[in-house]
């Protein structure tokens, strides 16, 4: 019974060397997966990569709005404003007699979820000008983020101010009919316009300008919001201009007997527009963009209409010249570059698109960022399968940030060339021979 034992012992042995004395060409694209999903391991396969300008966007009815001036100190200057209809919040509207202006305020409300509320340097001072546009724009038309709105240059208010986006405001509530009070409101940004509009908001007062919001935007177009950096980096600020009661330029006035107040709300009924701007000159960024192997050690992904990579898996095919291939598992790995994450927030969502011989894209994957281990892992089981296959036939691969009409974060993240921080892509797959 014990030489029984023994030489079963032996056999086993004799198999796990057999097994570990495979041909050593195979080392790097066939190594044994620990992962307990069987088969083979490989995390060399070839990835190029490098950064391109993003198209252009569709800024027309988001569910939040950019405004701001922001010097990043590797990505350049981005400038956003805004363009919005102010509507009536009733019609018919006559404000009474004996009528003298208090004052006339364009009030902002900061987006509720207050860690989107600010992007950039929060010591900075901002100026931010209002004007009137000169042509029509409407809420049911889809509006590009390059699109130049015409504006009348004659300001109709300003204001120089530093941002606050998580502090509540004490304001004084004017109320018809009833005793003022002292309210506290949500984050805000509100800024004074010229005595001059106000006075002729008030002088329309039962005239038919008033009487439909038809009438009122032939008169009042729109408002043009244009904000530069006066001192620091500066910054991007995101407002609620959907849901009412956050946007809207207020009115304030006196009659005879009372106080009073109107308000031209901007929300979801408006027409709202956002116009992006990058200036990439001086930075690596530029000189990537002349440069497509530079993507290999770094890339730059910007939202705003800026920066998406593009990705290629040019020897993937390779991993099936022995024979066919099941892939059992495929993940890319995106790692951020060591600091570029100190002050500043990484994109918190990647995604993958494909883009079709006409143009056309479409959705391949995405991931979260994953902060503790500072990279986000995209699976691409599937996609991986298909493009050894034949059957998934791309003509390009993107990598860019999700709900990139809405964020101002960017990443930085290193390329396949990268010794410390490197994309790669893991593949665990069985050979059917």
């Amino acid at each position: 019974m014990k030489f029984k034992n023994l030489d079963l012992l032996i056999i086993l042995i004799s198999l796990f060397i057999f097994q570990s004395c495979k041909n050593p060409d195979d080392l790097g694209l066939e190594l044994q997966d620990n992962s307990g999903l069987g088969g083979n391991f490989t995390d060399t396969t070839s990835i190029l990569s490098h950064i391109i300008k993003d198209d252009s966007l569709v800024t027309s009815n988001l569910s939040r709005y950019l405004m701001g001036d922001f010097s990043d100190p590797v990505f350049g200057r981005t400038t956003s404003s805004i363009t919005a209809h102010a509507l009536l919040s009733k019609e018919d509207v006559n404000f009474g007699t004996s009528l003298s202006l208090d004052s006339v305020v364009l009030v902002l409300g900061y987006v509720s979820d207050a860690t989107v509320r600010f992007y950039g340097d929060t010591s900075s001072t901002f100026q931010t000008n209002i004007y009137r546009i000169n042509e029509k724009i409407s809420a049911d038309s889809v509006y590009y983020s390059n699109k130049v709105i015409s504006y009348d240059p004659a300001m109709i208010g300003s204001a120089t101010y530093k941002a606050k986006p998580k502090d509540s405001l004490i304001i004084q509530n004017i109320r018809a009919g009833l005793p003022d009070t002292i309210t506290k409101v949500a984050p805000q940004l509100r800024i004074k316009l010229n005595d001059a509009f106000g006075q002729e908001l008030l002088s329309k007062s039962g005239s038919q300008e008033l009487r439909s919001n038809v009438f009122f935007l032939d008169y009042l177009k729109g408002l043009h919001i244009v904000t530069t950096k006066v001192s620091g980096d500066g910054g991007i600020m995101a407002f609620d201009l959907t849901n009412s009661g956050r946007a809207a330029i207020m009115l304030y006035y006196k009659t005879a007997t009372d106080t009073s107040n109107f308000a031209f709300n901007i929300n979801s009924g408006s027409a709202r527009i956002m116009h992006y701007a990058h200036d990439y000159t001086g930075t690596v960024i530029s000189q990537q963009l002349a440069d497509s192997t530079l993507g290999q050690n770094q890339l730059y992904i910007q939202p705003l209409a800026g920066l998406r990579a593009k990705i290629a898996f040019p020897h993937l095919k390779h991993l099936q010249d022995s024979g066919l291939v099941s892939v059992n598992k495929a993940e890319m790995f995106v790692k951020i570059e060591g600091g570029s994450d100190a002050s500043l927030a990484v994109i918190p969502a990647l995604i993958l698109l494909g883009e079709n011989a006409d143009g056309s894209e479409f959705i391949i994957s995405q991931a979260n960022y994953d902060a503790t281990n500072k990279h986000y892992k995209i699976e691409l089981t599937r996609t991986i399968q298909d493009l050894m296959n034949g059957v998934l036939d791309v003509k390009a691969i993107y990598l860019e940030g999700r709900n990139k009409q809405i964020l101002a974060n960017r990443s930085i993240v290193g390329g396949a060339g990268n010794a410390s921080y490197q994309m790669k892509l893991d593949i665990r797959y069985t050979k059917l021979y």
